[in-house]
């Protein structure tokens, strides 16, 4: 369960992308809070992340090729990929399954939106 502070810092960033791209095509379509003991990272939808932190990869890769479809989703251009991403190249030793999220909202609208089955497979 993501903290009450990473919940606040998902707000200001969704509201800081809204106000800089308004309702362009360059928003983002979903945003996400990832959390490790004292680590907070949010980040949105978008390209795979350079770099990729290898353990990442790994789980990825059983899916199907990074960037190419998976379950459906392009594999690891998704908001939880990207937010746990930065949280494991600052500290490798963070177990991947026990990374806790904010639930995803889609910047437009602000609704929530359901976690893809790649990300099921790789986060649980």
């Amino acid at each position: 369960m993501a903290s009450a502070k990473l919940n606040r810092k998902l707000r200001r960033y969704g509201e800081n992308l809204f106000s800089t791209y308004g309702r362009s095509n360059k928003l983002p379509k979903t945003i996400i809070g990832a959390e490790h003991k004292e680590i907070m990272q949010v980040d949105h939808s978008g390209k795979v992340p350079e770099p990729l932190a290898p353990k990442l990869r790994r789980e990825l890769v059983k899916i199907a090729p990074l960037g190419t479809r998976g379950h459906k989703y392009f594999v690891g251009c998704c908001c939880e990929v990207r937010s746990s991403n930065q949280i494991i190249l600052i500290r490798s030793s963070t177990p991947i399954k026990d990374i806790d999220f904010t639930v995803a909202r889609r910047t437009r609208t602000w609704q929530t939106k359901r976690r893809c089955q790649n990300c099921r497979a790789v986060f649980g």
